[in-house]
């Protein structure tokens, strides 16, 4: 039987290979038909010569097809390897002619079914490329543009006549150019590339691509490349922003903790490898909370973020610069480091800090504190470099302040004592270990013991009798003075009531209260808590705040403040004169007393400064209509002066040092001889 095998025609060489591939040149058997095209008939002679030189023995038909083709296929060739028996010549040549007729109808039923599925598989073929919801577009062997689909067009805003026949690389930045090419060829080398690129839009906007090359091949031959892309644009900022708020301070545009902290690890793996030194620095603006206090949050924003440009434009090479939280950055310093080099540069960043800044037309000077470890001598890893550096830090802040402090052993010694004081501290209430004293206020008129201050100890069975001043601020810092504050109101107001009830029916009780315990939105409840628990009548409670404490944000304190004055509570502020707050604020603040800080009391007699200021206060306590209360009164003279001054009341050693309970209801003997005992 004879077997027929069709191609369409393209090109010599594509035919070339289709005979060779097929072995037609070695049968002498073959019947060759080319069916064309009406208007492509004066071509036709080129293709006859061509195939009867590649196949000599052949015989070689031509007829025209009706319908058939298109005009990108505009020939099709089939080739028939007829049986010998089918040409015997003893047959008739009425029956040859017939078999030969059969043949070509054969043929021609074969190129129908062909071309029709043809037109099947091209619609499917148009079907994806044009409804594609990805730009899909394809390129000859040279990079030039031979199809695009319509998500291109809407993508690109270039039309069909803009782009085919022009070179994909015409649309691409310069810089970008290099880095196409390369996936180009590759993907020409039959390797499928996908790649990130951003190319201008025809109205000039850049816009981010990922793009996929792969190649197109016929016939076992590339012959082009396919182009499958989206516009990722808003994906790849929405990760930008992700990537910014994850590792960047968003005051500063500064790495954040989590971002320096792992370019401290890379940095360390680096200088492990190369045997290097590196220096790591933490800076901590002092006393930046007077700013925050003074000015508002948003002046101390703009502040810090002024201090983060002038260092970013002095850092030495090699050196990486981040906000570490609130006012403290971090500094990593990995080239040419040495004792000499990390010191002058620390002094350098002093000296940057210091310079004069202003703010709404006020001028005013910060300083800093600074803490220095090193690798390998401090730390072998990033969070012992930074704990250590911190460490120095805090050492450098406790002495006073704008100091430099290099790491030692010892520091971390002391760390550590301040870590277990911390777990004793919070076991210490469980265990009972805290108590209070109470310390007498006197009236300076009549000398009567009007009210006492709740003083809060603290008796641990190791470490003994530990400082307030110790553990406060270290229970401020863990949060632990909410529960601590809580404890120490409701003690003090159960006890003040039943002293009115034993022997001092007119007793107040006077409570310090943190600027942490102040802001917390359950104190309101607190006071009332303790309050109905003891059922001390309000009027007879006074809280002491600090300056600090009110000014942390003026607007809520005044509401608290008010709050607590329609309860009936009395509000004291507590060592004036040694914040930083304005007058107009005092002028607002619902307050009752002002506590005149121990600091103005000492030099009273001798120091005639000391005696206007004193003076003033009381006479501005008395223009707003609150009591004066001076602290730390310890002599007979400045009791006596302060009578003069006309102040209220006083309190110190003079009058009575703290008493615990015991104490206080075994009875007490002023220096004026008012005793007072308990019934």
């Amino acid at each position: 039987m004879a077997t027929t095998k069709s191609c369409f025609y393209e090109n010599e060489q594509q035919l070339n290979s289709f005979i060779e591939g097929n072995s037609f040149k070695d049968h002498h058997n073959l019947l060759v038909q080319i069916f064309y095209r009406h208007k492509e008939k004066q071509d036709l002679q080129h293709l006859e010569r061509m195939l009867k030189k590649q196949l000599p023995a052949s015989t070689v038909l031509s007829c025209e097809a009706v319908g058939c083709l298109t005009e990108e296929k505009k020939y099709i060739v089939t080739f028939t390897i007829i049986d010998k028996q089918e040409l015997n010549p003893v047959l008739q040549d009425q029956y040859t002619i017939n078999t030969l007729n059969n043949l070509v109808e054969v043929s021609q039923q074969d190129i129908l079914n062909l071309n029709e599925s043809l037109k099947v598989s091209e619609q499917y073929y148009r079907s994806l490329f044009d409804n594609n919801g990805d730009f899909v577009y394809s390129t000859d062997l040279t990079g030039n543009f031979t199809s695009i689909n319509q998500a291109f067009m809407k993508t690109f805003g270039y039309t069909e006549d803009d782009l085919i026949g022009r070179s994909a690389l015409d649309f691409i930045k310069e810089e970008d150019v290099h880095r196409a090419k390369m996936h180009f060829i590759q993907a020409l080398k039959g390797k499928d590339q996908t790649y990130t690129i951003e190319i201008p839009i025809k109205s000039g906007e850049a816009q981010i691509f990922q793009i996929k090359n792969i190649p197109i091949t016929v016939n076992g031959a590339c012959v082009g490349t396919y182009g499958i892309g989206r516009n990722i644009t808003t994906q790849k900022k929405s990760e930008e922003k992700i990537i910014q708020l994850a590792y960047y301070d968003q005051d500063t545009g500064l790495p954040n903790r989590m971002r320096f902290t792992e370019q401290l690890e890379e940095m360390l793996h680096r200088a492990k490898h190369r045997k290097e030194f590196l220096a790591v620095l933490v800076i901590d603006i002092d006393r930046f909370k007077i700013i925050n206090d003074s000015l508002g949050h948003y002046a101390g924003d703009i502040v810090l973020k002024e201090l983060a440009e002038r260092i970013l434009e002095r850092l030495p090479a090699g050196a990486f610069f981040g906000r570490f939280s609130g006012d403290k950055f971090t500094l990593l310093l990995t080239e040419n480091v040495s004792i000499d080099q990390t010191t002058r540069f620390a002094r350098e960043l002093q000296n940057i800090i210091s310079m004069p800044l202003s703010y709404q037309s006020q001028e005013f000077i910060v300083t800093a504190s600074i803490g220095i470890s090193s690798f390998p001598g401090d730390g072998l890893d990033e969070q012992v470099l930074l704990k250590n550096a911190d460490i120095a830090m805090n050492r450098s802040k406790n002495e006073g302040g704008n100091k430099i402090t290099y790491f030692s052993t010892g520091m971390n010694d002391q760390a550590m004592v301040r870590l277990e004081l911390e777990s004793y501290l919070r076991k210490a209430l469980q265990k009972n270990e805290f108590h209070l004293c109470y310390q007498p206020l006197m009236d300076l008129k009549s000398g009567e013991i009007t009210c006492t201050e709740a003083l809060i100890r603290w008796q641990h069975p190791h470490l003994g009798l530990v400082s307030p001043a110790q553990f406060i601020p270290l229970a401020e810092e863990t949060g632990l003075i909410e529960e601590i504050g809580a404890w120490v109101l409701t003690t003090a107001c159960v006890q003040t009531k039943a002293w009115q009830q034993n022997g001092f029916p007119n007793l107040g009780i006077s409570v310090n209260v943190s600027a942490y315990q102040f802001q917390h939105h359950a104190f309101i409840g607190h006071v009332i808590e303790a309050l109905e628990i003891s059922q001390l009548g309000p009027g007879y409670l006074s809280l002491e705040l600090t300056e600090s404490a009110m000014l942390e944000d003026i607007v809520y304190s005044i509401s608290v403040m008010k709050s607590l004055q329609e309860l009936g509570v009395k509000v004291s502020i507590d060592d004036f004169g040694t914040g930083y707050s304005s007058l107009s604020y005092l002028r607002n603040l619902p307050i009752d007393t002002l506590k005149i800080d121990q600091s103005f009391i000492n030099n009273l007699h001798d120091d005639p400064s000391d005696i206007a200021i004193v003076k003033a206060i009381i006479t501005m306590g008395q223009g707003l209509s609150v009591k004066i209360v001076a602290e730390g009164v310890e002599t007979h003279e400045q009791l006596n002066l302060l009578r003069e001054l006309d102040c209220h009341y006083a309190q110190g050693f003079y009058i009575e040092k703290p008493l615990d309970i015991a104490a206080f209801e075994k009875g007490f003997r002023t220096m004026e001889k008012v005793e007072y005992t308990v019934k």
